[in-house]
C-alpha cells in the first residue's frame, strides 16, 4: 500500500491555499504546464545544490499539482488531453528532480550515474506495468469522480509520494548537515524501492491474470 492512500487527508489541509491560487485567470492545462516548468527549475536548481531553493520551489510545484486538478473540476475544464498531461507532467518532473540531484552528487560519487539509471528504470517500469495492466484487463478498471482506478493502485511499496518522501528527506537532511550522504541514501533507496514495487506489482499480475486468457475476453 503505496503513501498514496494519504493524499486525501492532505488534500483537506490544502483546499484553502488552492482555493485562492485558483482564482488567477489561468486554465487548468496552463496550472499543469506551469508545474513542468517548475519542475525543470527545481531539477536545475538541484544540480548546482542550491537546496532550500529547490526544496521551496518543490513545495510550491506540489501545490501547483493540485491547482490544476482543482481547476478543471470547479470550471468545467476537464478533458481526457489534461487528465494525460497532468499524470505525464507528474512523472516527468520526479525523473528531473531526480536527475538533478544525482548528477549533484556525480562530483564526488560517480557510481551514483549507475543509481540515476537504476532509479529512473525502476519508475519508468512501475509506470509502464501499471498501464498496461489498466489496458490489458479494462474489466477491472473503473471511474470515480471521472479519474481512473483498478485494483493495482492499491499495489506496491513506491510511488510518487514515497518518492518525495525517501528523496526529499534525503535533500532536505543534505542541506542542513551540508552532507551529500544523507541524499545519497534517498537516491539509493528510490533505486531500490521502485524495482521492489515492480516485483510486487508482477506478482499481482501474475496472480490475478495468469489464467485469463485476452483473446476469450475480447470474444465476450
Amino acid at each position: 500500500m503505496t503513501l498514496y492512500a494519504l493524499r486525501k487527508q492532505a488534500d483537506k489541509v490544502l483546499v484553502p491555499i488552492v482555493r485562492q491560487f485558483a482564482r488567477l485567470p489561468i486554465s487548468a492545462n496552463g496550472w499543469t504546464l506551469l508545474g513542468a516548468l517548475l519542475g525543470l527549475a527545481v531539477g536545475v536548481i538541484f544540480i548546482y545544490g542550491w537546496w532550500y531553493l529547490g526544496i521551496a520551489l518543490f513545495i510550491f510545484r506540489g501545490i501547483v499539482d493540485h491547482i490544476d486538478g482543482y481547476v478543471a473540476r470547479n470550471r468545467g475544464q476537464r478533458s481526457t488531453f489534461g487528465a494525460v498531461m497532468d499524470d505525464v507532467s507528474d512523472r516527468w518532473v520526479l525523473g528531473v528532480v531526480y536527475a538533478g540531484g544525482c548528477l549533484n552528487l556525480a562530483q564526488d560519487y560517480p557510481h551514483v550515474l549507475i543509481v540515476l539509471a537504476l532509479g529512473i528504470t525502476g519508475s519508468l517500469s512501475n509506470a509502464l506495468i501499471k498501464l498496461s495492466i489498466y489496458a490489458e484487463s479494462q474489466q477491472d478498471v473503473w471511474r470515480e469522480d471521472g479519474k481512473i482506478g483498478h485494483p493495482v493502485d492499491a499495489v506496491g511499496s513506491f510511488g510518487s509520494a514515497e518518492f518525495m518522501l525517501y528523496f526529499g528527506f534525503g535533500v532536505l537532511f543534505t542541506a542542513i548537515l551540508d552532507d551529500p550522504r544523507p541524499l545519497l541514501a534517498g537516491a539509493w533507496a528510490v533505486a531500490v524501492m521502485s524495482h521492489f514495487s515492480l516485483l510486487e506489482r508482477c506478482w499481482f499480475a501474475w496472480r490475478r491474470y495468469r489464467s485469463v486468457d485476452p483473446a476469450a475476453l475480447s470474444s465476450e
